[in-house]
């Protein structure tokens, strides 16, 4: 909650959109919060995921700039459903990174669709 708290009073001072992300990333304007539940803890473990998330969600609101709150939103849980496909056939961090970037490049609608878990909070 303090985390919530954070991001809201940051967003709101500086106009921006902000994410943190945690067991449930957390992503607001300053009046409107929507977490983003998917992904798995094992993530943590890997180099570089911080990186690739900040570039998805770079990618995903070039595409659609006047929603970039959904954007980042949806950007976040498609990064952790592929998270939580790759973790169904890892056995540790190195395996799951194989398979994450697997699963990412693999994704379908259905997938998605079956798995996605964005709430308002």
């Amino acid at each position: 909650m303090d985390a919530m708290e954070a991001a809201k009073t940051l967003a709101q001072s500086s106009g921006a959109i902000i994410a943190v992300s945690g067991t449930v990333d957390i992503i607001t304007y300053g009046h409107q919060v929507v977490g983003a539940h998917n992904g798995v803890p094992m993530m943590q473990k890997i180099t570089a995921t911080g990186c690739a998330i900040t570039a998805l969600i770079a990618a995903f609101v070039a595409v659609d700039p006047l929603h970039a709150l959904e954007a980042t939103a949806s950007a976040l849980s498609i990064f952790g459903i592929a998270g939580e496909m790759g973790m169904d056939m890892a056995n540790g961090p190195a395996s799951l990174r194989m398979h994450f970037i697997d699963s990412l490049y693999n994704l379908d609608q259905a997938s998605v669709s079956s798995r996605l878990k964005i709430t308002s909070l």
